[in-house]
């Protein structure tokens, strides 16, 4: 159901009410968090209120992980517009009648400015007269600088908001296309990269890498959520260490990571991955509450190549399969569809 878009000066009461409650909460006043609080008292999400609701009542109350959270499960859609970004596109067209107004108010000013000039230059007049239109163009002269003046300030007080919401859409935008945990791209940063490469040219030279870690859910289990994320983000550090200017890296979702390489030969991205694989090996961690050394860490990889005009579901769904098939044969390895199978 679509809902009717709200008037600037309700968006301006909103905003000046959310702007009190970050500072009386002390709440970082972030583009997301903004855009959270912003439906919330909206009221255009009930579930999104219901759970901000009880995140109030929680003793530690609202923070920026439960603003991403929020944000990512109820408001980072693909839609054309933002709330913010239509806030943005309003304040515009509020702006652009202020100055339509002002126009015409210095049109009719200015239309009787040159009727008094006529009558003083054709007509005869008494001094009684006289009096009358002096007193006449002193006053549409002041009213003219009045609204000037006026206009002015609006313009400036409009300008001013519309650059903060425009950093803070730019801002928002760019949050929302990266992973919280590991600062990578996101698998909406991932959907976007892969349809825009997949419709240029050559797109056949095109290699999707697919990775995730080795029995992770047992490592998770074994030494807790906290110890995972770790791993995790070690895996994306590496992943950043030895991506080249052209690679896409982002975090596929859970403990898969996707990488998107253009331009390349089979050999290059193996040997790529190869690269990822043995440095992720070497990597010896320990807990930094007990000083206990984790166990070797490893990953398994697995690489397609683009087919022209095949579907994006079917160009991962083949580098899902070498990632399955690299597990399959003992996990640790890279597997590419031009393998032979063993045996």
């Amino acid at each position: 159901m679509n809902m009717q878009p709200d008037t600037f000066e309700k968006a301006q009461k909103i905003f000046q009410h959310i702007s009190e409650i970050f500072e009386e909460k002390q709440i970082n006043p972030s583009p997301t968090n903004y855009l959270v609080w912003y439906s919330y008292f909206k009221g255009d999400k009930p579930k999104l209120r219901q759970e901000l609701d009880l995140i109030l009542q929680d003793p530690f109350g609202f923070s920026d992980r439960a603003g991403r959270r929020l944000y990512a499960e109820y408001l980072d859609e693909d839609q054309e517009q933002s709330d913010l970004d239509k806030l943005f596109k309003r304040l515009l067209d509020a702006m652009m009648k202020k100055l339509t107004a002002w126009t015409n108010k210095l049109e009719t000013s200015t239309h009787q400015l040159d009727q008094y000039s006529q009558e003083l230059s054709h007509n005869q007049l008494n001094q009684e007269e006289l009096k009358n239109l002096t007193h006449s163009m002193i006053t549409t002269t002041a009213q003219m600088r009045d609204h000037n003046q006026t206009f002015q300030k609006e313009l400036m007080t409009a300008l001013t908001e519309i650059q903060r919401l425009k950093r803070q859409l730019l801002e928002a935008r760019a949050e929302s296309m990266q992973d919280e945990l590991t600062q990578l791209g996101n698998r909406k940063a991932f959907n976007l990269a892969i349809e825009e490469l997949t419709t240029q040219e050559p797109a056949a030279s095109l290699y999707l890498i697919m990775t995730d870690i080795d029995h992770f859910k047992s490592f998770n289990d074994r030494f807790g959520h906290l110890v995972g994320d770790s791993v995790l983000r070690y895996l994306a550090n590496i992943l950043k260490k030895e991506r080249k200017i052209n690679h896409t890296s982002c975090r596929y979702g859970g403990e898969e990571f996707a990488i998107l390489i253009p331009n390349a030969t089979t050999e290059q991205a193996k040997d790529h991955a190869e690269t990822l694989r043995q440095e992720l090996q070497k990597v010896h961690l320990k807990r930094k509450d007990t000083g206990e050394i984790l166990p070797d860490i490893t990953a398994s990889f697995g690489i397609a190549q683009y087919r022209q005009y095949e579907s994006i579901d079917e160009f991962i769904k083949r580098a899902d399969d070498m990632l399955y098939r690299a597990k399959q044969q003992g996990r640790n390895r890279v597997v590419t569809e031009f393998d032979q199978d063993p045996g």
